[in-house]
């Protein structure tokens, strides 16, 4: 079993080296060592983790006390509400004697598969299908489409017996059933000045956490994301990067840009060059020295996840399984429409009910946990541990009740207010630009003619109609 990987599963396991066992009503959990597990149990309760839960309220608990304080809860609906407050990667099982339950994090980062009957479950695949890597459904997973992109589409996997866990639901395995729990309240509309306030207080007190039991380091870039992280990180020790690319010179805006932002704090700042435009490949040994020196055994923090509340899909309206195709990259191919008409069928009314855009969700249970999420996975194996402080429901809920409007990608009202909140006595960070790309800069244009959503549905229109049937 390779890094931090798991099964559970019904018939019990050989035992492999460095792995252990653990029975759970009639299944079995096995997992590697180097995966943190722990486990606590009351009155009946008792909650098996994998991965790991932070406060950012109590930044010094670990993770026994965080698992002691779910297992404590009375019902249900005060468990998740509990655990929504937390950040993690993580994948819980809870059971008591009539029930049994697998859900994982946020954003489904902590990947689980499972098969039809709910029999087995494991983090990778290949731990349940030998034959997933000759594609047994349908032709998308037998297609240049997928060998190009290698990402799932919903919960479908290439092999039609197993299934992939979306975000907000669990698995009730003693009833072979998948049970949505979020949202199931609506969303209370807030100030952008009353979610700053909380929104930057929460950030630092996830990084405080992080730190408190890993060094950490944090890539610092023009963009919103980083440009919030690396505020918040400020009053915990952490050490800052950028990566300089071949296809980067000095004067590219990232770099001009994290020096400035480094220099204005009195930070220092590592320039990592490296052979590749992908972080995650070090096979080939294409870092030079300063990676190999810098990055292993610590933490990267990143902005993954807070595309959730910056409407990464603009202003679509109405949308449909074809445009969310089209949006997501997958244009050519009617399986893809077919699975997010079936998304929105299921889930439009319920989101609209309780006051969430449906362009937000899908970015959040589809691009999250089919995309970012196998990063993660691949980045683990790599050996590298990469942790996004966004991937909380709470954080994510709270940014999500500002107006769609005030938190837009290129020009976020909300994240500039949750920057003065990070910045203050700093006022001159004002004057450092924000991915001063030309995407951002034709897209500021546009707003100002006044052009921009026509522009978009223009576009998008163009897209569908070159769509190949």
């Amino acid at each position: 079993m390779t890094h931090k990987q798991f099964t559970f599963r019904t018939t019990k396991p050989e035992q492999k080296q460095n792995c252990s066992i653990v029975t759970i009503h009639n299944y079995y959990l096995q997992f590697s060592n180097d995966l943190n597990y722990t486990f606590s149990e009351y009155k009946g309760n008792s909650i098996h983790l994998l991965g790991n839960l932070f406060d950012y309220i109590r930044t010094n608990a670990s993770n026994q006390e965080l698992l002691d304080t779910l297992a404590n809860q009375q019902s249900k609906e005060d468990f998740f509400k509990m655990l929504n407050t937390f950040y993690g990667e993580y994948v819980l099982i809870h059971a008591t004697q009539e029930s049994l339950i697998v859900l994982n994090d946020c954003c489904a980062q902590r990947e689980v598969y499972y098969t039809e009957d709910y029999k087995d479950l494991a983090s990778e695949l290949h731990f349940i299908s030998s034959t997933w890597e000759h594609p047994k459904n349908h032709a998308y997973y037998n297609s240049k489409l997928y060998d190009q992109k290698k990402l799932f589409i919903g919960t479908t996997t290439p092999d039609p017996s197993i299934n992939h866990l979306s975000p907000n639901h669990y698995l009730d395995l003693l009833n072979k059933k998948t049970v949505r729990f979020f949202p199931f309240s609506k969303i209370t509309p807030q100030s952008i000045d009353d979610v700053a306030k909380k929104a930057a207080l929460m950030l630092k007190g996830y990084i405080k956490a992080i730190a408190n039991r890993h060094p950490i380091i944090l890539p610092v870039t023009g963009g919103f994301d980083s440009r919030l992280l690396f505020l918040a990180s400020l009053p915990t020790e952490c050490d800052y990067f950028v990566f300089q690319h071949d296809n980067m010179n000095e004067s590219h805006y990232d770099i001009q840009i994290a020096k400035k932002l480094t220099h204005l704090f009195n930070k220092k700042l590592h320039v990592i060059e490296d052979g590749a435009t992908d972080i995650t490949s070090n096979k080939n040994n294409s870092f030079k020295t300063d990676y190999q020196e810098f990055i292993p055994g610590k933490v990267i923090i990143n902005g993954n996840i807070s595309e959730v509340a910056r409407n990464f899909f603009n202003y679509i309206e109405p949308v449909s399984g074809i445009k969310l195709a089209v949006l997501n990259g997958f244009s050519t191919n009617n399986f893809v429409t077919n699975q997010y008409d079936q998304w929105l069928t299921k889930n439009q009314r319920l989101f609209e009910t309780f006051g969430y855009n449906m362009l937000d969700m899908f970015y959040w249970e589809e691009k999250m946990s089919n995309w970012a999420a196998r990063s993660k996975t691949e980045n683990s194996k790599e050996g590298l541990e990469v942790m996004s402080p966004f991937n909380s429901r709470t954080l994510l809920e709270l940014l999500l009740s500002t107006k769609r409007k005030d938190r837009d990608k290129y020009t976020s009202k909300l994240y500039q207010k949750i920057i003065e909140n990070l910045a203050t006595n700093h006022k001159t960070i004002n004057g450092i630009p924000t991915n001063p790309d030309f995407e951002r800069k034709k897209a500021l244009f546009l707003k100002k003619i006044g052009l921009f959503q026509f522009y978009d549905e223009i576009l998008l229109k163009a897209r569908i109609m070159k769509r190949k049937i």
